[in-house]
């Protein structure tokens, strides 16, 4: 009986080591959403972010999530949503306090942030028209990198529909004969400010960072990523119109047998028949019980002089008590 017992534990531990992991995941539809595994999402960036640093989703307004209090980077990925005076009040702390805001927009509510802050720069709604493309003139390419730690390995950043950036100097520019507006001229297409203790920086074209543009400008976004890197990063999900997570699923991963790790569960089964077999475990938990009970239910030693005074106070004699412990001690017998 005891040996199928034995049998059982040893397969139970094995069945823990080799036992497929589930993990919960959602799902959603938004638009550069490191939630949304789809071409528009950013997941394939958001996978990086995880490899790199702890990350944690925004999904409520900033005073709720007490941003103000917080350090380390909060990122906005194409925003659509606007931000409340409130908002852009924990966002005016949070820089003030060391952090940084890492500003990535287009066509979006990005600009709400900046015109609280009372910044000059601005996203503006130009599209620049550049006679380097890829695919067409949606797609511009820009090589022009000025940050050497943001351009190692990469000999072009793709675009895709991208915005400009006015008011502000840049580390990386559209091409100088970029037709911007009615005029040719560069541009930033990333920029970066100094506010209070922290910094902003402000990047002009989000779908550079989608899933369907990731493989083309991989190089770049690693460099990126290393780039607004720190111990914590914030993702703001809450200023996509469209996040509503629309499943629930779970991820299940397979582990294959470890055999140290079998081989340690089968020693442990064995030494826990051995201490089993031999009585160790009972006389083990036979002495624990004793020294349990011996503490609960002591008697609490008394020496001679107290109980000779707890006999004066019922009124016998001290001196004829001290005689009769003396004679117990010597051997003698009363009265001799």
């Amino acid at each position: 009986m005891r040996r199928a017992v034995y049998i059982i534990l040893m397969a139970f531990g094995i069945f823990l080591i080799v036992m497929p992991l589930a993990i919960p995941v959602f799902h959603t539809s938004a638009e550069f959403s490191v939630f949304n595994t789809r071409w528009n999402g950013a997941s394939e960036f958001g996978k990086l972010l995880y490899e790199e640093t702890k990350v944690v989703p925004v999904i409520t307004s900033y005073n709720s999530f007490g941003l103000g209090e917080k350090e380390g980077v909060l990122l906005i990925l194409g925003p659509n949503l606007g931000y409340s005076p409130l908002e852009v009040e924990e966002v005016k702390k949070f820089l003030e306090n060391g952090g940084t805001l890492v500003l990535i927009d287009d066509f979006g509510t990005g600009n709400d942030i900046l015109v609280g802050l009372n910044l000059t720069a601005r996203f503006t709604s130009l599209i620049p028209i550049d006679v380097f493309y890829s695919k067409n003139y949606n797609f511009p390419e820009v090589v022009r990198i000025l940050d050497p730690q943001l351009g190692v390995g990469v000999d072009k950043l793709t675009l895709n529909v991208p915005s400009v950036i006015v008011g502000a100097n840049g580390s990386i520019y559209t091409s100088k004969v970029a037709i911007i507006g009615n005029n040719q001229r560069q541009l930033p297409i990333m920029s970066e400010l100094e506010y209070g203790n922290g910094r902003i920086i402000l990047f002009s074209d989000p779908s550079v960072f989608i899933n369907d543009m990731f493989e083309m400008n991989e190089p770049f976004i690693r460099n990126f990523v290393r780039y607004i890197k720190a111990d914590v990063i914030y993702i703001d999900e809450a200023h996509h119109a469209s996040f509503n997570p629309y499943s629930m699923g779970t991820v299940v991963i397979r582990r294959s047998l470890d055999k140290m790790k079998a081989f340690y569960v089968i020693l442990g089964v064995a030494v826990l028949a051995i201490f089993i077999e031999s009585g160790l475990a009972l006389e083990g938990i036979s002495r624990t019980v004793n020294f349990i009970l011996g503490k609960v239910f002591k008697e609490e030693e008394k020496s001679l002089d107290d109980v000779i005074e707890e006999l004066k106070k019922e009124g016998y004699d001290e001196k004829v008590l001290r005689k009769i412990i003396r004679e117990i001690n010597t051997g003698k017998k009363l009265g001799g």
